[in-house]
């Protein structure tokens, strides 16, 4: 495929008043002269932005900016420039004097200028290792669901996280601001962000211009801007080279080189990757329905295009995740999960998002722990701003109770990923495995108040409440965790609790039998095991633990941590299973007969 070549931008009629293009339009919004917003622009700081081409530059503003400026400027009045103060006209022997020093002048002032630039550029090129970029949803001014726009913006994310060298904020964060308009610096402080990328799509007469600006959001600086264009069907076909080109680019003004190449190369097909983002977006959703509608989703892909390595990625990620979901069985799904994560990377040897689903099944379903953590570190080598690739493995990190790398590895998926409330709420999960239990419950309120009906926190914050025995507290989250879910286990569990510490040990045990008995959502043999050692019956608990092992279940991994099984946790029988799991470092404890913490 060809380059596209850099020109002017095509002019198109906006559908809509989402933004003002051209002084004219500007200063009518205003119900001013073009000169005194021009005014306002130089004096008064009126947010205007600036997009540079070969000959010249245009201008354009929001609405919403512009709002927002009306509201700070409370009644002042833009100031005119002073006129200059009347002087003396110079003597002939000054004239002279100035006309000899004239040339050493314009040197010395050219001198002063260069250095005052190179000491501008140097103090605003952002800091590599430690700036992070948003990219916001790139606009159509022609249509609202432009198969170009949604894969365009895709790709040049996924293209700038080859860099290495800065964070990207996930497409799922910035998605969220898709049409809002809301003043940039108002969306970089929500991202905890500077550098913002936005783009405009415009197709006119079969011809399609793309414009692209990168800004500093927080100080309100143009820092770069191009736009590209070509033929709408050139454009079709090329679309992921313009990303690769436009990443290519935004990756150089920042930290001074190109980004890598992608390692998730992308179908030449439009429908095919049109398919491809609506199954990611459903697999987003984690929710059985979601995941279902996912699975469809790449596998139309596929059908379209069958060497579509990413497709093939986004199968094994459903399908990792589709466990304990009633529909398949856990070693269906993740020999599915496998299957597909090794078709992508005979497609694919790049691929991230493949090898990071092969970790995850291998660390689950084969109890491969060497192998596993190979492929999460190669993940994370392929794509270093892959959120999920840092939040799976640092799962995988705290079940082995590497603590301090769990939680590392966490925080640099919120960094990438910091508006996703699953992320976050791992993230408590892994400090409470460590104990730290104010952290844990600050992350999970947080979550909670931004995203109310979201599970998991709430499942998570049971778990602390009981940790820390606020039993009255834990009983309203489980209540709120059943509203939401129709689950009622928890609730059960909780009420196990209460005969006991209400000394009603006989009743307990009896509602533990028949939660365990039930026809129809019984607890499965590793959670009956909690249930058992929670009611003083050690030797159902193992036997129940050995029923697990023999099912070969996937829990199994998270025994070293799991609060359920913490009085036991120091027995032979406990040290034994957890050695024949092959979770690394048992033997030691074995031998050692060690007590494992909390």
């Amino acid at each position: 495929m060809r380059m596209l070549p850099k020109i002017r931008s095509i002019a198109a009629e906006p559908r809509s008043p989402v933004r003002l293009n051209s002084w004219k339009e500007i200063a009518a919004y205003l119900n001013r002269d073009p000169r005194t917003v021009q005014m306002w622009e130089r004096n008064e700081g009126l947010p205007v932005h600036r997009i540079a081409h070969q000959a010249r530059s245009t201008v354009y503003a929001y609405p919403a900016e512009i709002d927002a400026w009306l509201k700070t400027r409370s009644g002042k009045v833009a100031k005119a420039a002073p006129e200059p103060e009347q002087t003396e006209p110079a003597s002939p022997a000054r004239r002279r004097i100035f006309v000899r020093l004239l040339p050493e002048f314009i040197t010395l002032l050219a001198a002063c200028l260069l250095v005052g630039l190179w000491r501008w550029h140097v103090t605003h090129r952002p800091t590599v290792g430690s700036t992070t970029v948003a990219v916001l949803p790139f606009e159509s001014q022609t249509s609202e669901d432009d198969p170009l726009v949604e894969g365009l913006t895709e790709d040049v994310i996924s293209d700038l996280g080859q860099s290495g060298q800065f964070k990207v904020i996930s497409r799922r964060n910035t998605s969220a601001y898709r049409n809002r308009h809301l003043p940039l610096q108002q969306i970089a402080r929500e991202l905890h962000t500077s550098l913002v990328l936005r783009g405009v799509v415009a197709q006119v007469n079969g011809q399609v211009a793309v414009t692209v600006e990168l800004v500093d959001a927080i100080h309100g600086t143009h820092l770069w801007g191009r736009t590209y264009n070509s033929r709408t069907a050139d454009m079709l076909a090329s679309e992921d080279e313009l990303a690769a080109t436009i990443a290519n680019e935004v990756s150089e003004h920042i930290t001074g080189s190109p980004t890598r190449p992608r390692s998730e190369p992308r179908s030449a097909d439009a429908r095919a990757m049109e398919a491809y983002l609506e199954g990611r977006f459903y697999w987003n959703e984690r929710g059985l329905s979601g995941l279902q509608k996912g699975i469809a989703s790449f596998q139309q892909a596929i059908a379209i295009d069958p060497k579509f390595a990413g497709a093939y990625a986004g199968l094994a990620d459903c399908y990792d995740l589709m466990t304990d979901r009633g529909v398949m069985s856990n070693d269906e799904a993740f020999r599915l999960a496998k299957n597909n994560a090794r078709i992508a990377l005979e497609l694919d040897p790049n691929s991230a998002e493949a090898y990071n689903a092969l970790a995850f099944a291998t660390y689950r379903q084969d109890w491969d722990f060497q192998r596993a953590e190979s492929y999460f570190k190669k993940a994370i080598q392929l794509n270093p701003n892959y959120s999920v690739a840092h939040q799976w493995y640092g799962e995988f990190l705290g079940d082995l109770r590497r603590f301090d790398e769990s939680i590392a590895e966490l925080r640099k998926a919120t960094e990438l990923r910091p508006l996703s409330p699953m992320v976050s709420s791992d993230l408590a999960d892994a400090y409470m495995h460590a104990g730290r239990f104010n952290d844990a419950e600050a992350e999970l309120k947080r979550v909670i108040e931004l995203y109310p009906k979201f599970e998991p926190a709430h499942l998570y914050l049971i778990t602390l409440y009981i940790g820390k025995s606020r039993l009255e507290e834990a009983e309203a989250e489980a209540q709120t965790y059943k509203n939401l879910s129709s689950d009622d286990s928890v609730l059960i569990g909780l009420s196990i609790r209460r005969l006991i510490a209400a000394g009603k040990m006989d009743e307990a045990r009896a509602l533990v039998r028949q939660a365990v008995a039930k026809k129809t959502g019984a607890v499965d043999p590793y959670q009956a095991a909690s249930l058992y050692f929670l009611t003083g019956q050690k030797d159902a608990g193992f036997a129940a633990l050995d029923d697990a092992y023999r099912q070969h279940s996937w829990w199994l991994v998270t025994m070293l941590v799991d609060p359920g099984f913490q009085g036991v946790r120091g027995e032979p029988r406990f040290l034994d299973l957890a050695r024949r799991v092959g979770l690394p470092g048992t033997e030691a404890l074995v031998e050692a007969k060690v007590q494992l913490p909390r």
